[in-house]
């Protein structure tokens, strides 16, 4: 009767260490306002983040007009993908991701990395990090005005904390 018990403890025990770094992973996910006042909801898809365009700041239309594919310079930018494939490395550290920069048309490596629970600093970098740069995002409430619900992953991540 002992064996049981002792085996499912011993098995909780080893996946408290898994189900905290998951949590861990998991604050990136949210919604951030970018330097340039767009809203890009982060979430995530499988073992990694992505994020995309969910709104911005002004409300007003914006389209990819830079992109390389001249087919692709009309479409809107609204509801685009523009991050993927960011893997959560520990201690807030994300890395190993493709960010799209719409207002270059350019793809670029990128990693990031949580400086508080609502300030994210997003890098899009060529080769190594070094040669890149960094933007800083704010978390905002996904609620916010301007963030398109309909356009939302579920779950959408916290709101901002308290005080902020």
């Amino acid at each position: 009767m002992r064996l049981p018990i002792l085996t499912a403890a011993m098995l909780a025990l080893f996946a408290l260490p898994a189900l905290a770094a998951n949590e861990q992973a998991d604050a990136i996910a949210g919604v951030w306002q970018t330097k340039t006042g767009g809203y890009v909801q982060v979430y995530a898809e499988g073992d990694t983040f992505a994020g995309k365009i969910v709104g911005s700041a002004d409300g007003k239309a914006r389209y990819d007009k830079n992109n390389p594919d001249p087919d692709k310079r009309a479409r809107r930018l609204l509801g685009l993908t523009i991050l993927q494939g960011l893997e959560y490395k520990g201690d807030g550290e994300y890395d190993d991701g493709k960010i799209y920069d719409p207002n270059s048309g350019k793809t670029y490596k990128a990693k990031a990395t949580l400086k508080g629970p609502d300030t994210l600093d997003a890098r899009g970098y060529v080769g190594f990090s070094l040669l890149g740069k960094t933007q800083t995002w704010h978390r905002i409430d996904p609620k916010t005005e301007r963030v398109h619900q309909d356009l939302l992953h579920e779950p959408v991540g916290a709101a901002p904390q308290s005080g902020q």
